[in-house]
């Protein structure tokens, strides 16, 4: 279907090298999902928590403190069943799985000052960047608790680990995509920016997003207010209704959807209709209502004496000095 839409052009090698360690990392993601199981049957061993890192390529941009809670009080009663992941790194060693677990731990060290909660069960694993990632995602994939905005988050951080874009030139790059699919644009999808996104959408795949046209509306994400984020971090709503309730400009009037919507557990379609009635209301209340002003004015201008000519320019620069405040 790529392969159809668009001419190939020739790669340049910095890019093909690139694009080939891409490759081979969804392979090794591949590889890992599948030996995960042997991996974390591995002995592990007690390591204090003072001397473990987060990595680089952090898996997580919010903590549920509710969820962290009663994880904290489930290893309080019943103790760490699932160790951590972690590998040495000089003298200290960096987290690669287990993140909720250690911030557990930690929490639960910091309130009692019990001994017994300074060191942490890890799996101590020799292993290079590619490898730490995919055990990293591979568990992320796994977990029924990843929103749609870790994953866009996520997502976005591997994209810049492995193909070298960053969120905007991802943004471009689906623009362009976009555009050419609409004819729009003449400019050829070159053969490296084909094999760039068979290795998106192979990604992707891993996160059970449909393809890249979901992931670029998922990118507004972003955008959006801040107490829309958590909301979509605490799943209490998916995030095409987010997107939806951001077409409208008034926050207050989105905070009472979002209660309407959760509390009478409203339809996508239902959303959709209530947002279309209240932006119909917003462009109401944006209409200058002295349309036919200029017109009045300049039937009347010349049959005004010139004291009236003087008050209304009194008045129009008062107007006007209205408007700079604004």
């Amino acid at each position: 279907m790529i392969m159809a839409l668009f001419k190939n052009k020739k790669l340049s090698e910095r890019k093909k090298n690139t694009l080939k360690a891409g490759g081979e990392h969804l392979a090794k993601l591949d590889e890992v999902i599948k030996n995960l199981e042997e991996i974390m049957g591995i002995e592990p061993v007690l390591i204090d928590i003072d001397i473990i890192d987060n990595p680089k390529f952090h898996d997580r941009t919010y903590i549920d403190l509710e969820a962290l809670e009663e994880l904290k009080e489930n290893i309080k009663q019943y103790g760490l069943i699932e160790p951590i992941v972690v590998r040495k790194k000089g003298q200290r060693y960096e987290r690669i799985a287990g993140f909720r677990r250690l911030q557990a731990i930690k929490k639960l060290y910091e309130e009692t000052k019990d001994d017994k909660w300074k060191k942490i069960p890890a799996v101590v694993l020799d292993v290079d960047d590619d490898t730490a990632i995919a055990i990293m995602l591979s568990e992320n994939i796994h977990r029924e608790d990843l929103s749609d905005y870790d994953k866009v988050v996520s997502v976005l951080q591997l994209i810049e680990y492995k193909l070298g874009m960053s969120e905007a030139d991802v943004k471009k790059f689906f623009n362009k995509l976009t555009n050419k699919q609409s004819g729009l644009v003449k400019e050829e999808i070159t053969e490296e920016e084909i094999k760039t996104l068979k290795d998106l959408e192979q990604l992707l795949a891993y996160f059970k997003i449909r393809n890249w046209k979901t992931f670029r509306k998922m990118l507004t994400l972003l955008d959006i207010p801040e107490f829309l984020k958590e909301i979509i971090r605490d799943n209490k709503l998916p995030y095409y209704v987010a997107i939806e309730l951001k077409k409208l400009k008034d926050e207050k009037l989105i905070r009472e959807l979002v209660n309407k919507i959760i509390e009478e557990n409203l339809t996508f379609e239902e959303v959709k209709q209530l947002v279309k009635q209240y932006r119909k209301e917003e462009a109401k209340d944006n209409v200058f209502p002295y349309q036919s002003l200029n017109k009045s004015l300049r039937q009347k201008w010349k049959r005004l004496p010139e004291d009236k000519k003087k008050q209304i320019d009194e008045l129009m620069k008062k107007i006007e000095d209205i408007l700079k405040g604004v």
